[in-house]
């Protein structure tokens, strides 16, 4: 059966007026919907946290070590809505989290607790900007996120550093947090290993 000429182009101003008004997956919703060649299946948009050491040179002087897995148990907790991201991470050499989806900055507290219970907690402020993003009009839409600035306070954490400024789905790292570790720790650890 063959469509007449006004139902061809009724047909052509819905998916004009669809792909110019599209928000996020509303495309999906259409005969033609949404499929792993356009839209990509691994679509997870987070912020990857690497842990490295900051070994103690002199006074109050710290330099870049290697990457480390943390062996306290380590919470993190996004301050303002009191969300808990990460519960109880042990031996975690990195952490992937979350990223707000409008806010221009994310305030993370981490708690570390020992094996005797004695715990610390050191808090970071993450400034960022949101962009709208999709692979493919058919795709729903993602935020993703350019760090403009990182803080932090320093109980346990000496520095954290800026690796790739993009948060995406590409699971690359973004963050490098230095802890602080005496070079006296650093070479009994070397000996006895």
């Amino acid at each position: 059966m063959a469509f007449s000429k006004t139902h061809r182009d009724a047909r052509r101003r819905l998916l004009v007026w669809a792909r110019t008004f599209a928000l996020a997956g509303v495309l999906c919703a259409l005969p033609a919907s949404c499929d792993s060649v356009s839209c990509p299946l691994n679509n997870k948009v987070e912020c990857v946290y690497g842990f490295y050491t900051a070994t103690q040179t002199g006074e109050d002087m710290y330099a870049s070590g290697k990457a480390v897995s943390v062996g306290d148990t380590i919470t993190i907790t996004a301050l303002g809505p009191d969300t808990v991201l990460a519960n109880r991470l042990v031996d975690k050499s990195e952490a992937r989290l979350p990223v707000s989806f409008y806010e221009d900055m994310d305030v993370l507290q981490f708690k570390f607790t020992d094996q005797n219970s004695l715990s610390a907690s050191d808090t970071i402020w993450l400034t960022k900007t949101n962009q709208h993003h999709w692979d493919d009009p058919s795709c729903a839409v993602h935020i993703w996120h350019t760090i403009t600035a990182v803080r932090s306070t320093h109980h346990l954490i000496d520095s954290v550093v800026i690796k790739n400024r993009e948060i995406n789905y590409d699971g690359l790292e973004n963050l490098q947090i230095f802890f602080r570790t005496s070079a006296d720790d650093e070479d009994n650890k070397d000996t006895e290993e």
